[in-house]
C-alpha cells in the first residue's frame, strides 16, 4: 500500500481551526516517562511538551498497555528551528544516497522522514511536531527497560529507511507484534500513526484529519 507523506498536498490542504488549547509539559506530571534529550541541546526546553489532550490521551493508553508496559516519549513539541536543522541534515544524507536525482525528487524523498519547514515553492509549512499534536513514542518495561522494536527512535538517523516503517517485515514476528500492540493501543484513543516511523503519532493536526477524514485540523503552528 502506499505512503501518503507528511508533505503531501493532499494534506496540506486541510484547512486548520485552532482552538487554542494550550501545551502542558510532562516534566510536571508524573504519569508519564521520558527519555534524554533529543536530536540537540536546542530541544531541551520543548522536547517534554504537547497539547492537553494529547496528554490525556498518552495517560489513557498507556493504561490499556499488557505486560505492564510503559509509555516513554521521546519528543513532542519542537521549534521551527530544530524542524528546519533536522531536515536540512536529513536532505544532506538522501543527496549521499540518492545522487541520481534532481532536487526536486530529493526534496520529496527527505520528507519521508521528516517535514519541511518550507515547501519547494518557498511557502511555509506546519510540521506537526510544532503544533504539539504529535508525539514520538517507545514502549518501556516495569523496569524502565526499552522493549524491543527493533530499533530505538534515536536511531531513525542511521538505520535504513525501511527498518523505521510501521509494517516493515524484515523483522522477527515479536519485534512485529511489539509494533502492533502500540499500534492498536494509540489508534484506540484516535491517535492516527505516521506510517514511515513506527514511534510518530499525532491527533488534532492536518495529517490526523487526512487519515480521519476530518474537515479540519485543530491544532496549528506554535512558534
Amino acid at each position: 500500500m502506499a505512503i501518503t507523506l507528511i508533505a503531501d498536498p493532499k494534506v496540506l490542504v486541510i484547512p486548520i481551526r485552532e482552538c487554542h488549547e494550550p501545551l502542558i509539559d510532562v516534566k510536571q506530571y508524573p504519569e508519564l516517562s521520558y527519555g534524554s534529550v533529543p536530536e540537540s541541546e536546542l530541544t531541551k526546553d520543548d522536547y517534554t511538551k504537547m497539547r492537553k489532550t494529547v496528554f490525556e490521551k498518552l495517560c489513557r493508553v498507556q493504561a490499556a498497555l499488557p505486560n505492564g508496559w510503559r509509555l516513554r516519549l521521546y519528543e513532542g513539541f519542537r521549534s521551527l528551528q530544530v524542524q528546519e536543522m533536522l531536515f536540512e541534515q536529513r536532505y544532506q544524507i538522501v543527496c549521499k544516497q540518492y545522487p541520481e536525482l534532481d532536487s526536486d525528487q530529493l526534496f520529496y524523498e527527505t520528507t519521508r522522514l521528516v517535514s519541511p519547514v518550507k515547501h519547494l515553492d518557498g511557502s511555509l509549512n506546519i510540521p506537526p511536531h510544532n503544533t504539539g499534536a504529535a508525539v514520538d513514542v517507545e514502549l518501556i518495561t516495569q523496569e524502565g527497560l526499552p522493549v524491543d522494536m527493533g530499533m530505538e527512535a534515536k536511531q531513525w538517523v542511521e538505520v535504513k529507511p525501511e527498518l523505521c516503517q510501521t509494517d516493515y517485515k524484515d523483522i522477527s514476528p515479536e519485534v512485529q507484534r511489539h509494533r502492533q500492540v502500540l499500534l492498536a493501543a494509540m489508534e484506540a484513543q484516535g491517535f492516527v500513526n505516521y506510517p514511515t516511523e513506527w514511534w510518530h503519532f499525532s491527533y488534532g493536526d492536518r495529517y490526523w484529519a487526512y487519515v480521519k477524514r476530518e474537515p479540519y485540523a485543530i491544532y496549528g503552528s506554535i512558534i
